[in-house]
């Protein structure tokens, strides 16, 4: 149903008409299964504060953002949940919500398969105006790069 209804989106119908469709989908022959990683939901997003650190969990990352004098402590998990090795390019905005935003690209290369990926960095600084206490987590990009051999 997955794919007859993404295929029925794609042609610009609506999520009702892609309901209503009678045809049934095709299974997937052994084959096709083994060769094509199954499709991944999109993460939805959950924040919450653990003492003076936010936290935010999209999916298989975590990002935890700590106030500090000199900018904000940002660090970030990867759990790797693919069967191969794989390559994280990260992109993290901290903001106040009122005009103080700074960024940091993260890349965590070659997480094995069932293990995390950590990293950390201090994002932004005083000298762009006071540090946010509570700060926003913004995930501009998650993008897994997944060994092929």
């Amino acid at each position: 149903m997955g794919l007859l209804a993404a295929s029925v989106l794609a042609a610009g119908c609506t999520h009702d008409a892609a309901e209503r469709a009678t045809e049934p989908p095709r299974p997937a022959t052994s084959s096709v299964a083994q060769s094509t990683p199954p499709p991944r939901s999109s993460p939805v997003p959950s924040v919450h504060s653990e003492g003076r650190v936010r936290v935010l969990e999209y999916g298989d990352l975590v990002v935890r953002a700590t106030p500090e004098s000199g900018g904000v402590r940002t660090e970030i998990e990867v759990s790797n949940t693919y069967a191969r090795n794989a390559t994280y390019s990260v992109k993290i905005s901290i903001a106040d919500g009122k005009g103080w935003t700074a960024y940091n690209q993260f890349w965590l290369q070659d997480v094995p398969s069932g293990e995390t990926g950590r990293d950390e960095a201090v994002i932004g600084s005083e000298d762009m105006g006071p540090v946010p206490r509570i700060p926003k987590i913004y995930v501009d990009e998650f993008t897994p790069l997944v060994d092929h051999e």
